[in-house]
């Protein structure tokens, strides 16, 4: 099978906003008996403090993916600092957790071979690792979800990486990924995975 003996964790990018989706995404995790990673924006987390309490208060891990979704590998040192200290601060004052990770928005200058120094500079400062991840979902592409065609993408992806037994599987705070969520878990599940906590 696919999944035999393979583990994956479970990612989400953005928000902590749209607050709806968030919950349902939350409700679905939990029925599951999932804990999962949250990459979360700055500037979100200052419009939605209670949401990102949520996150965390439900035991799944809190990440730093920048403060207003730029493309990291085309700013300056300067910038990136300010974008990724920022959220730094924002997720701690809110939820009393300090981000070990940074998941730049878009994967950009954070891929191995493709690293951005002024990233890889700041993230160090910061104690952050920098992470991108595995199998991309494409859940914000129309039609918006997690869709027949895109569970045909993702196992794609699987069989393109015969010999990896562990897997970061990217996904967004979207109301078409809220509502297809729970029958993405159980074919995950179908396909021998364990889902794994980050």
């Amino acid at each position: 099978m696919l999944g035999d003996e393979k583990r994956i964790v479970l990612s989400f990018d953005d928000g902590p906003g749209p607050v709806s989706a968030l919950e349902s995404i939350l409700g679905t995790l939990r029925e599951n008996d999932i804990k999962a990673e949250f990459y979360v924006l700055g500037d979100e987390v200052r419009q939605f403090p209670e949401a990102t309490r949520m996150i965390v208060d439900q035991g799944h891990d809190i990440q730093n993916h920048s403060w207003s979704h730029p493309n990291l590998a085309q700013e300056t040192e300067e910038e990136v600092r300010r974008e990724l200290e920022r959220t730094q601060d924002i997720i701690e004052e809110v939820s009393g957790v300090r981000p070990t990770k940074i998941r730049p928005p878009y994967g950009a200058g954070g891929f191995r071979g493709h690293l951005d120094p002024e990233l890889v500079r700041v993230a160090e400062e910061l104690s952050l690792a920098i992470v991108t991840w595995d199998i991309d979902t494409e859940d914000w592409k129309a039609p918006q979800g997690l869709g027949e065609e895109k569970i045909a993408y993702i196992e794609e992806q699987f069989t393109q990486m015969p010999r990896k037994v562990s897997f970061n599987v990217l996904m967004h705070i979207l109301a078409g990924t809220a509502r297809d969520l729970p029958s993405f878990i159980s074919r995950l599940r179908e396909w021998g995975f364990t889902i794994a906590e980050p």
